[in-house]
């Protein structure tokens, strides 16, 4: 979900930061439709990750010397919530959509297994010379199981 976030916080936070329009963005939040639900849309992705998982899999998956690209972009990840949360004036995501967190939060018990079975078999399909097509099979039903759960997105 890496682009649909990235970039979105940052250009609001330096809006409201440097250049000093926060009340252009809060009435741009009231009175602009498609700014409203780009703002919405933000919100569902960003309570659709889990800072946890992208940890797992940078741990699981990626060598040592690229978890610092990792450990930023987590940390970029924060930043920007932060930051949509300032221009929705909420105190947690999805706060207008309860019923919509609620549905995330209980995907998670589901997803969360997927994914970290989904780590460990990509960790074992790399370390084997030639692909075992049990694995192979198994890391498809995870994919379509973690693409299920999320309803829009795996």
């Amino acid at each position: 979900m890496l682009p649909a976030w990235l970039g979105a916080g940052a250009a609001l936070k330096y809006v409201i930061e440097k250049e000093g329009k926060q009340a252009i963005l809060d009435e741009m939040w009231q009175q602009w439709p498609f700014f409203n639900t780009r703002i919405a849309m933000l919100e569902m992705v960003y309570a659709k990750a889990d800072l946890w998982l992208a940890e797992y899999y940078d741990h699981r998956l990626v060598e040592e010397r690229l978890w610092p690209l990792g450990v930023k972009l987590r940390e970029q990840l924060s930043e920007d919530i932060k930051s949509v949360l300032a221009v929705s004036k909420d105190e947690a995501l999805m706060a207008d959509l309860p019923w919509i967190a609620e549905s995330i939060a209980l995907r998670n018990v589901y997803t969360d297994p997927l994914n970290v079975l989904q780590a460990e078999l990509l960790h074992r399909s790399r370390q084997q010379e030639h692909p075992d097509p049990r694995v192979e099979q198994a890391l498809m039903v995870t994919i379509a199981g973690v693409a299920a759960g999320m309803r829009n997105t795996g």
